[in-house]
């Protein structure tokens, strides 16, 4: 109690700008070619480049990403003859917010399935960065009929055995002692209290500083690259989406060696100076998955695919699109 009062007392102190921003709606925030399904139950934000008749792709994104995160990639894929799909899943971008979702990976998987339904996709290719590539894993073991083809973009199985002795050293109690965002976990996403002290904390500006941070060279993010991250806060219910998220976002895990069970072509892309998740992970899923591809980026962080787009681009296609037997 002393700890949520602490807390309160520090941040209402600087929330009178928050308190008067003016919000927008996800359709005001979507793009000319942008579109919303409603997918069990939820209001889906997805945009889709080429023909339906060509072989699928689904682009998922990772934490605190969106469609944006894609955007210098889906017209080459769709040049290439692909259906790109990129969506953004639930509680980030432009989609659904309600807390009451369910934000879990195995829930992720279903949304992309249920898109996959409402778009009449039968099997695609699933391409996942980071959480992105954990739901990917899970759409993959949970619906392997449905998928073609893998790509993990620097994330993927975060199985605990691959975490760092360090990672598992620190309590529970330690970690929320440490982030004022942690404690905010314990709020009800619902409470009006909740999202202003989770819109002062995680403030645009904020928000920047730790995008920046993902990326090798940080001159990457100019403004209009900030921006186009920034917008979904500008939606006001990002807050309780995001909160009922942080509650949910280590559950139903997949393991290695669930995926290793699959037969499946796939591809690993990684930066070689990813400080976010480092590429050990991406070395241990290179050497235990079967059918497995793997590829590194030098002087690149955490987002390959906007740090080094040309060869990303090229990368990618070369995999999906194989020559004919």
């Amino acid at each position: 109690m002393l700890k949520r009062l602490w807390l309160v007392l520090i941040v209402l102190s600087a929330a009178l700008p928050v308190l008067a921003q003016q919000f927008k709606t996800p359709q005001e925030l979507a793009d000319p070619d942008g579109r919303f399904a409603d997918v069990n139950g939820a209001s889906i934000y997805y945009i889709a480049r080429g023909n339906p008749d060509d072989p699928a792709v689904i682009l998922i994104h990772g934490f605190g990403g969106s469609t944006f995160t894609w955007r210098d990639n889906m017209d080459a894929l769709a040049a290439a003859g692909l259906y790109v799909v990129a969506l953004d899943l639930p509680p980030f971008g432009l989609s659904d917010k309600s807390p009451t979702l369910d934000y879990t990976r195995a829930g992720m998987a279903e949304t992309v399935v249920g898109l996959m339904d409402v778009l009449a996709i039968e099997r695609a290719s699933i391409v996942g960065h980071s959480m992105g590539g954990g739901v990917t894993a899970c759409v993959a073991v949970r619906h392997p009929e449905r998928v073609e083809r893998l790509v993990f973009v620097a994330g993927g199985v975060f199985d605990p055995a691959l975490r760092e002795p360090a990672e598992t050293e620190t309590t529970t109690e330690d970690s929320e002692q440490q982030s004022p965002l942690a404690l905010l976990r314990t709020f009800d996403p619902n409470s009006p209290l909740a999202a202003t002290l989770l819109r002062t904390l995680l403030t645009p500006e904020r928000f920047t500083d730790i995008l920046t941070s993902a990326y090798y060279r940080p001159e990457i993010v100019t403004d209009e690259v900030a921006a186009g991250y920034q917008r979904p806060l500008a939606i006001e219910t990002w807050t309780a989406g995001f909160l009922a998220y942080q509650r949910a976002e280590d559950a139903n895990p997949v393991t290695l060696a669930q995926l290793a069970q699959m037969d499946v072509p796939t591809l690993i892309l990684w930066g070689e100076e990813d400080t976010w998740v480092p590429i050990t992970v991406g070395e241990a899923m290179a050497a235990m998955l079967p059918s497995v591809t793997f590829i590194t980026y030098p002087a690149t962080g955490h987002l390959p695919m906007e740090e080094d787009t040309a060869a990303f681009n090229a990368d990618v296609i070369a995999f999906l699109t194989p020559p004919a037997d």
